[in-house]
């Protein structure tokens, strides 16, 4: 059997998205934001970009409708989201940004900033639109294999 390798892609990806949730947690000292969540963050980043009910944010999150309506919870305590009846279906809430949230959303898009000018400050501007394309091209890929293969059920 051969050791698994501490620069395999899955290790790789995992260790950057800790370190990004870190910097970020970082970013956020001071904003009344700091502990936040990470997947509260990633709830409320869903939101903001236009998912509009939370199957739709399980769905695209993959996590359970339980982990989302507790994230969702979480975040109106902290009065950034609200719920709304939904005009579709009667069953579903939709949630969306109260205009603490919108701010706290624009907050967010500067630190997302800050970071990508610290990611460039290591492999340069055309590196990071290359990163980008990378990852965009490989996540493509990879979800078109999920998809052909049904490996898109949520994790448990």
């Amino acid at each position: 059997m051969l050791p698994l390798q501490p620069d395999n892609f899955r290790i790789l990806l995992d260790f950057l998205a800790t370190a990004i949730d870190l910097r970020m947690q970082h970013f956020r000292k001071g904003t009344g934001f700091q502990d936040t969540r990470p997947s509260d963050v990633r709830v409320f980043a869903f939101v903001a970009l236009g998912a509009d009910t939370i199957s739709d944010i399980a769905r695209v999150l993959q996590i359970s409708r339980q982990a989302v309506h507790l994230s969702v919870q979480r975040l109106m305590d902290e009065g950034v989201v609200e719920l709304h009846p939904n005009p579709v279906d009667r069953r579903e809430k939709s949630v969306r940004l109260t205009e603490q949230g919108r701010a706290a959303s624009a907050g967010s898009a500067a630190r997302l900033k800050q970071l990508d000018a610290e990611i460039s400050e290591v492999i340069g501007s055309v590196g990071v639109e290359t990163l980008r394309k990378t990852l965009s091209v490989v996540l493509l890929q990879l979800q078109r294999l999920n998809e052909r293969d049904g490996a898109n059920e949520p994790l448990a």
